[in-house]
């Protein structure tokens, strides 16, 4: 897929899945099969909450082992995106930044699992809004020169301008949004910052019934952030804190 190609597609996909789908197929043409799409601060334009991994073809064991670490804390990559003009690739990060020894091992972990050849993508949105694009190759090390890296930051910033351009579409949606009663007293705990177990203690429910229906919720408002359900919810009048 060219560039064009992709930008008439990005410009004419339904959701957000569709979308991402289409930066998979452009990343894949440079030899990168992992791709990840954060948000990496607030986006009060949109009323999203940072999150990371917002959309993301990682390992699954990978994602488990980052966020049980607390990764996204110390990450190298995820603190230069926030500051950095530019796209980077990962191994160029220890030429900007002196790494901890924390640090240190979140990349080298990164590489065990089959994350090679990584490049960041930073980028800007409304308000002061800040997301990233990460991608990586599982299968060989990706050469990638300077020409196809502008390529691909292109691509890359056509991704997350139709990305809010769906968000916007879906944020009018969402006001045909109705909850359950079950659903509303979830995201009622979920807002006071209680756990999956802590609520289903309250509740007297499983884990797995609480996880069921905080799915259903996150669903209906297209998000995979309990905090963005709640700013949702609150915001169209379905729940009160």
């Amino acid at each position: 897929m060219d560039i064009l190609t992709f930008i008439e597609k990005s410009n004419k996909a339904i959701d957000s899945e569709e979308l991402f789908s289409l930066l998979e197929s452009m990343m894949e043409n440079y030899g990168f099969d992992r791709v990840i799409f954060s948000l990496m601060t607030e986006h009060v334009a949109q009323e999203q909450s940072a999150d990371h991994g917002l959309m993301h073809n990682y390992p699954k064991e990978w994602m488990n082992h980052y966020i049980d670490s607390a990764y996204q804390d110390i990450d190298p990559v995820r603190k230069y995106v926030l500051q950095a003009p530019s796209p980077f690739l990962w191994k160029n990060l220890r030429n900007k930044i002196t790494f901890s020894k924390e640090q240190e091992k979140c990349m080298l972990e990164a590489k065990d699992i089959g994350l090679n050849s990584g490049v960041a993508f930073p980028m800007r949105g409304p308000l002061g809004g800040i997301a990233g694009i990460g991608a990586a190759s599982s299968f060989q090390k990706a050469n990638i020169s300077q020409d196809s890296l502008s390529l691909l930051n292109a691509a890359c910033q056509q991704f997350y301008m139709a990305y809010i351009a769906l968000e916007k579409k879906h944020d009018y949606k969402s006001k045909n949004v109705t909850l359950t009663y079950r659903e509303a007293e979830i995201l009622k705990w979920c807002a006071q910052g209680k756990t999956t177990w802590e609520i289903g203690v309250i509740l007297n429910l499983s884990e797995a019934g609480v996880l069921f229906h905080t799915r259903n919720v996150m669903k209906k408002f297209s998000t995979s952030s309990r905090v963005y359900a709640v700013m949702q919810a609150v915001r169209l009048g379905l729940i009160d804190l």
